[in-house]
């Protein structure tokens, strides 16, 4: 069945379920209920369209037929209900399109600016694939960001939001663009972390172990760190990257803290002072084995790991520009 992705005063945009075996699709339109149905596009490869250029406050239906490899056309798919275009005054009242953005494991932050005189707004959610309709996540809110959780879809996800505005007419705002949940990857959990004991990291200020997927999971690099008190360089670049890590990259970034410390006491009173993200246990196997994997001849030594592939995008950043735009080309050209 055809579902009704967006509705504006001059356009509609429609999704449908991917037909298995289409080679494209036949999608036709009609204007009013006693109108007769005229050809749109013969070249649809996508599960989605828009039409454009519509009146303001009418109603529309839509049909389409998959045509399959061998070129026959296929039942012609529709929907009960016409889909009505907004008035010129709802479409005047409409929301901007909220905005969503990574913020941890499978998580996202669903954002939106205030309208004037709302008491609260209803957010909806709906998976980006072909056929796939709205579903109401938050009836009532009050604020204007929201963070949802264990989302696994690699297809990504769209939210939009209308406020409650009394008896003034409301819709609902633009979808926002696709975004896609990023978790833990495998390949950074096989090539790194394949023998970290109990699947856990430490953060700094906080007595409970992390697991690895909340630690990493989300982050677009993560940065072995290896340094030790004892180190006066290590002590001068570890502040510079801590101020960095807190005001600018901890969104995007994870810093993974390797002790070269003699010993244990002297990692946790290092680590607990200076160190505002994670380590693995000075006690844990991996720590050296990843340190003997890096070739660590001397520190401070930071070394930058795409999250998604495992790759090393920078051998070591001590002294150059932390510089993530450099860092995303790198990753896309290896």
């Amino acid at each position: 069945m055809i579902t009704l992705l967006d509705a504006r005063s001059d356009s509609l945009t429609v999704t449908w379920p991917a037909v298995v075996g289409a080679k494209r699709y036949v999608l036709e339109l009609k204007t009013n209920e006693d109108g007769d149905f005229r050809e749109l596009s013969s070249k649809l490869t996508q599960p989605q369209a828009k039409k454009k250029n519509l009146t303001p406050d009418q109603p529309h239906s839509f049909r389409l037929a998959p045509v399959m490899g061998d070129e026959t056309i296929g039942s012609w798919i529709t929907h009960m209900d016409a889909f009505r275009t907004l008035s010129k005054e709802e479409g005047d009242n409409s929301m901007e399109l909220p905005t969503a953005s990574t913020v941890g494991n499978q998580a996202l932050a669903v954002k939106w600016k205030p309208a004037e005189g709302a008491t609260g707004y209803e957010l909806q959610m709906r998976e980006n694939k072909g056929g796939e309709g709205w579903k109401t996540i938050a009836a009532s809110l009050s604020g204007t960001e929201v963070k949802k959780k264990n989302l696994v879809s690699e297809s990504g996800y769209q939210f939009r939001v209308r406020p409650s505005l009394g008896d003034r007419p409301r819709s609902f705002s633009p979808p926002s663009e696709a975004a896609v949940a990023r978790g833990l990857s495998e390949a950074l959990a096989r090539r790194w972390f394949s023998t970290l004991e109990h699947g856990t990291l430490l953060k700094s200020g906080s007595s409970q172990p992390v697991l690895l997927a909340d630690a990493l999971g989300g982050k677009e690099f993560v940065l072995f760190y290896v340094s030790a008190h004892w180190c006066p360089p290590c002590r001068k670049f570890t502040p510079m990257l801590a101020n960095w890590y807190k005001m600018t990259a901890k969104p995007f970034v994870e810093v993974v803290f390797l002790s070269a410390d003699h010993d244990e006491d002297g990692f946790q009173s290092y680590f607990q002072a200076s160190h505002p993200w994670m380590a693995i246990d000075y006690e844990d196997d991996t720590r050296e084995r990843l340190m003997a994997t890096l070739k660590v001849s001397g520190i401070p030594r930071l070394v930058v790991v795409d999250a998604s592939t495992g790759n090393i995008v920078e051998d070591n950043a001590v002294g150059k520009p932390l510089d993530l735009n450099q860092w995303r080309r790198s990753a896309r050209s290896k």
